[in-house]
């Protein structure tokens, strides 16, 4: 299953058919090609300091010495690219207004739009607002930390 993001432009409300579903996941295309993929998804922004980034990578791989260096610097930000791009996306549209909706997990886009139309016309949406309210764990038990399963809560630090 995958992450599906779900963002809504300015204006409107949750349920709106203008909502833009954007996949949360690794591209290889992202790692391979990150200025294009950038311009692809309109990434104005990031794709400037991406192909300054990747430039000055391939000016250090000039060097006699520096060649790996270069290499590491053109290598990094292709991962930072493929791993970190659709919340530069997100980070985008935020600052054009919209509003992060809704995270939705399916196996494809599909059913990710079926499920949020779906939720949406019940009228299911309203519930959920006061469902997505968490306490942090010193606040819900005398214990300092809840019982959890894996990492450590993030609100409370190392």
């Amino acid at each position: 299953m995958a992450a599906f993001l779900v963002l809504i432009p300015p204006g409107a409300k949750a349920g709106d058919e203008k909502a833009r579903f954007l996949r949360d996941r690794f591209s290889w295309l992202a790692l391979l090609l990150p200025v294009f993929w950038l311009l692809w998804q309109r990434a104005w922004l990031a794709a400037a300091l991406a192909f300054a980034a990747q430039s000055l990578g391939s000016a250090v791989m000039e060097h006699p010495h520096l060649g790996f260096a270069g290499l590491g610097i053109s290598l990094a930000t292709g991962v930072l690219v493929a791993l970190e791009g659709p919340s530069m996306i997100v980070a985008g549209l935020e600052r054009k207004g919209w509003t992060l909706d809704r995270v939705i997990a399916a196996d494809d886009l599909a059913m990710a739009e079926e499920i949020y139309y779906m939720d949406n016309q019940t009228g299911d949406a309203p519930a959920r607002e006061s469902a997505r309210t968490v306490l942090p764990a010193s606040e819900t038990s005398t214990r300092r930390h809840a019982p959890m399963l894996g990492l450590t809560g993030f609100g409370e630090g190392r």
